[in-house]
């Protein structure tokens, strides 16, 4: 992963909210869901602006009491995390950039990131999906009679 590389929601195979400061995205083609409370929460949110790798981790180190080294490490983790799970994908090129959250007077306690999966509702969501109107959902496709 490069500092440069930007990352945007995979919007036909995920879909997020950022409730207060906690993500919540299914995975619409698996039915998996998942929540991201503090950092991990931030990190999605940077991702839904298209924030390059470099801007994330000084928007964290800015954000919380962290090194820079710390939080690139965990930043990239769940950048990683994200990508396996076909959350997030590299943004377009074309893709708008935003800016980091600016530094501000005191900074919150830092809790390492935790991406928590749940994949207890995995076969329900495959059987009943969340949003049967969306069209070329990997799971749509795979419950229609042939």
């Amino acid at each position: 992963m490069n500092v440069s590389d930007r990352y945007e929601p995979h919007t036909e195979q995920a879909a997020g909210e950022i409730i207060e400061g906690e993500a919540v995205i299914i995975n619409l083609a698996t039915g998996v869901y998942y929540s991201l409370n503090g950092v991990a929460g931030e990190i999605w949110r940077l991702v839904t602006e298209r924030i390059d790798v470099a801007s994330m981790v000084r928007g964290i180190v800015a954000s919380y009491e962290i090194d820079e080294v710390t939080a690139g490490r965990d930043v990239t983790r769940v950048l990683e995390q994200l990508v396996a799970e076909g959350l997030i994908r590299p943004a377009s090129l074309d893709a708008s950039r935003g800016a980091a959250a600016p530094q501000t007077a005191s900074r919150a306690p830092y809790v390492a990131p935790d991406v928590q999966i749940y994949r207890d509702m995995q076969d329900l969501l495959a059987l009943d999906p969340p949003s049967p109107g969306l069209n070329g959902v990997v799971w749509k496709r795979s419950i229609e009679p042939a």
